[in-house]
């Protein structure tokens, strides 16, 4: 793609949303206005552009892409959604150690969708926050992987053990050892329940957290000091839920089950 082809897509967010609105079918002048709230004024130039540049075509009082245009939507949608992940909450991004993602799943960081940004309360600076305990509340399964511990969230997992949610979790071996320690009644119980998995993993990672629920995924990273400042990324799109599971299971693949202390 040349330079003047990147600056036609990428310069005029009015002919960047055309492109992708015509990735989902051809649509006609009304259809276009009305779902990119634009005038005719202020689009038909855009559209002429376009044509011009045999990225889409005009057929029945239609517009639709030509084979070129589907070609560099296809190739440039996985980017756009990418940046509008970064850029909705981008001091996160460009504060924390994106180290921790493996690369595969790195590039695929617009699977993430529409994220939520998630800091503590001030006031309340080592409790979890209340929308963390909401999203995981009543979930039917939960997978976990931590390389810190809270005391909140045991009891929270142990509370889930019992009605009978479907929990995989995975500590670090310092939070692990801890959990054995000072925690073993707890680790004890949940550990007899059928539908609990325990796994330990190596030290290292550089991934504070994530958890993913049949509902929602949080994702926590190190800032760029390796320090934990129980800032997440939280989010509800099913392909974020998939997105994280595949993260979870990555480092699942890289620990070992646990079936007593």
């Amino acid at each position: 793609m040349d330079s003047s082809l990147i600056d036609l897509v990428f310069r005029s967010d009015k002919r960047k949303n055309l492109l992708i609105l015509l990735d989902s079918g051809s649509k006609n002048i009304d259809e276009i206005k009305n779902t990119l709230d634009v005038t005719a004024t202020s689009i038909l130039p855009q559209i002429k552009k376009l044509i011009d540049h045999d990225l889409i075509v005009q057929e029945d009082k239609r517009y639709k892409l030509t084979v070129l245009g589907e070609f560099i939507i296809k190739k440039i949608k996985p980017l756009i959604s990418a940046l509008d992940v970064i850029e909705k909450n981008n001091s996160y991004w460009t504060s924390h150690d994106l180290n921790g993602i493996p690369r595969h799943l790195l590039e695929r960081i617009s699977e993430l969708g529409d994220c939520t940004f998630i800091e503590p309360d001030l006031n309340h600076i080592y409790e979890p926050s209340q929308e963390i305990i909401d999203s995981m509340a009543n979930a039917k399964h939960a997978s976990t992987f931590a390389s810190y511990f809270n005391p909140a969230y045991l009891p929270l997992y142990v509370e889930l053990g019992r009605k009978d949610a479907e929990l995989s979790l995975n500590f670090n071996q310092s939070v692990w050892n801890y959990l054995s320690k000072e925690h073993s009644n707890m680790i004890d119980e949940v550990m007899g329940m059928d539908n609990v998995s325990l796994y330990v993993s190596k030290e290292g990672i550089k991934l504070t957290e994530i958890t993913v629920t049949d509902r929602t995924m949080m994702l926590g990273l190190f800032d760029k000091n390796g320090k934990f400042d129980q800032q997440f990324i939280i989010s509800s799109e099913p392909s974020a839920l998939l997105w994280g599971q595949e993260l979870f299971d990555y480092f699942k693949r890289l620990s070992r089950q646990v079936n007593k202390i």
